[in-house]
């Protein structure tokens, strides 16, 4: 087997079915979608579906502590938001998260448009079924 035959891409890992707010919407909407769907990261996108924002359960726990639920998402969203491509090499990916101590990140298409989302919990997938010995399509198996 060659090199780039087992090379994961970002597309084989992410969640294409993203839960995603506006910035305009409160606090504790974006806080009861996180909980209903049991996820830490919710992106925050624009009117064209493009990502402006990325917010976390931990920018939304210091906001509703403050008791400021109504709060916008826009007011405690993280602005400067790295992204990925679907056909990133996973590893490159995986590096950026280690590296910058990040949780997630979106990914966009060529027109910058949300498709998906990658995660930590994502390469844990990995790195728990590589450590089982296993290879090929059965390291992404979830």
């Amino acid at each position: 087997m060659s090199k780039e035959e087992v090379v994961l891409k970002i597309e084989q890992l992410m969640t294409t079915g993203v839960i995603a707010v506006r910035d305009s919407d409160t606090v504790s909407k974006a806080d009861h979608e996180m909980r209903q769907a049991d996820i830490r990261h919710l992106p925050v996108i624009d009117e064209g579906h493009r990502v402006v924002g990325i917010l976390s359960n931990r920018d939304l726990a210091r906001t509703l502590a403050a008791h400021h639920g109504t709060k916008r998402v826009g007011a405690v969203m993280t602005r400067e938001v790295l992204t990925v491509r679907p056909e990133t090499p996973a590893f490159r990916a995986a590096e950026v998260m280690r590296d910058r101590k990040l949780g997630s990140l979106p990914v966009v298409g060529e027109d910058g448009v949300l498709v998906g989302i990658v995660t930590e919990t994502d390469f844990l997938g990995v790195a728990a079924n590589a450590l089982q010995g296993r290879s090929g399509a059965s390291l992404i198996e979830r």
